[in-house]
């Protein structure tokens, strides 16, 4: 119980934070609410709801903007992005892709990554996030092949370089390649042990591979597991 009323805390609050947005009358500010929105909407379990909010402001601020800037697509990029994450969540596939696609447009448009509004838009932000959609859709093979395509180096962020990689260890786990899941775990883990040990999927991944892998595998993901607390 306590987790939910605090899931409708979070909402109210940005729903409050939204008002105020939309008081400024300035697109921007009410896209970079928009973006808080459809997140906590998502997080709280409300997908069909962050669904929405994603497609009516990300579809308002292009209207709104006219000729778009740097700040605009990042903002608006950004908005597309969580919708999609959370039509995944919702497994409604064909609006998470429509999402995908257009961020993908605003972000060739913007040409590089840039934490302009603080969104951390680009293309590689994008690629990064059509690879978690992959993996959340159960698209393993696709989400691997994406994943090959982003050069780790344009990764400036440690903690976005162990996400990437553990979207590669769930779609490997998901593909029943056990040893490249706990290779690509492992790797997250010494890229970021505090962000993976942090992380309730990840310890349950962890879990999984000492229950389904095969002996050498399970051995080392044993010690994995031992590590970032996945048994306690």
């Amino acid at each position: 119980m306590r987790g939910v009323v605090a899931g409708v805390g979070e909402v109210e609050a940005t729903d409050r934070s939204m008002t105020a947005a939309l008081a400024s009358q300035d697109p921007l500010t009410v896209g970079a609410s928009a973006r808080i929105v459809t997140h906590t909407l998502a997080s709280s379990g409300h997908l069909p709801a962050a669904i929405a909010a994603a497609q009516n402001y990300s579809q308002r601020l292009d209207r709104q903007t006219g000729t778009h800037t740097p700040e605009s697509l990042s903002v608006y990029g950004s908005v597309l992005l969580r919708g999609a994450l959370a039509a995944a969540q919702h497994d409604d596939r064909g609006t998470a892709h429509d999402m995908l696609a257009e961020a993908a447009d605003a972000a060739r448009r913007l040409g590089t990554d840039a934490n302009l509004r603080g969104t951390a838009f680009g293309p590689v932000n994008t690629q990064m996030h059509q690879v978690n959609v992959a993996v959340t859709l159960g698209d393993a093979g696709t989400a691997i092949d994406l994943a090959r395509q982003i050069n780790p180096a344009a990764i400036t962020v440690t903690e976005r370089k162990a996400s990437l990689l553990i979207d590669v260890s769930q779609a490997f786990f998901q593909w029943g390649r056990f040893g490249q899941a706990y290779t690509a775990l492992r790797a997250a883990e010494q890229t970021a042990p505090q962000e993976v040990a942090a992380r309730a999927p990840v310890r349950t991944l962890a879990r999984n591979l000492v229950a389904l892998a095969p002996p050498g595998t399970r051995r080392d993901a044993t010690h994995l597991a031992d590590r970032i607390g996945a048994f306690t």
